[in-house]
């Protein structure tokens, strides 16, 4: 196997780097779906021999985990600058984390769903962390709030992400649902997340 990766490698002027392929493949599970990545598929994407990108990720696990990296690389902007409190900070990376789901709904689940065991999401959370002692906030209490506040964010976008169907039929015969319907429309959903976070953060504060 390595003999023929070396064979493959690809030539200095052949437009790929480690950038380009990770961004192509996020562009390949927005448009096809993430079932529909493959290192073949990629590859043609690309324009180039599948062989080629072994040089640069030496399996799909690899390059999923450089997909991950360039999602949370938004949410890892946002750790970048001072942060006015602890629980600043978690409000502007828990709106970020969401805001990726919107900005990629296929690939979205790849980032909620997959362990953080990349360069990229180690610097993210080696960064909160510190942030976190900076303002006097425990080891665990910080290891608490990123469980906690993490799994409310990753939960609430996964069910924006649902698609919806019509069921008109049922909500005639469910007048109790068909009444808090409304409610749970789409334009509620901002109001209704700021309201979670808040209660969420409210409770992490009064228990530190």
């Amino acid at each position: 196997m390595k003999a023929a990766r070396k064979a493959g490698r690809p030539r200095q002027d052949s437009g790929l780097s480690h950038e380009a392929i990770r961004a192509a493949a996020l562009g390949l599970i927005e448009r096809d779906g993430l079932a529909e990545l493959s290192i073949r598929k990629l590859g043609k994407e690309l324009g180039c021999e599948a062989m080629a990108l072994y040089w640069y990720y030496p399996s799909k696990d690899a390059l999923l985990d450089a997909v991950v990296d360039e999602l949370i690389a938004p949410v890892a902007a946002a750790v970048a600058a001072p942060a006015a409190s602890w629980l600043e900070l978690l409000r502007t990376v828990a709106r970020a984390y969401r805001s990726v789901a919107g900005a990629h709904p296929h690939a979205f689940p790849l980032l909620a769903t997959r362990r953080f065991a990349s360069e990229g999401t180690f610097q993210f959370l080696d960064r909160l962390f510190e942030i976190a002692r900076a303002h006097g906030v425990s080891d665990r209490d910080a290891a608490r709030a990123y469980r906690i506040v993490g799994s409310y964010v990753s939960g609430f976008a996964l069910s924006e992400l649902a698609e919806p169907r019509e069921a008109a039929e049922l909500r005639a015969r469910y007048p109790r649902v068909a009444a808090v319907t409304d409610l749970l429309a789409p334009k509620k959903l901002d109001a209704i997340f700021e309201h979670g976070l808040e209660v969420l953060l409210t409770d992490l504060t009064s228990s530190s």
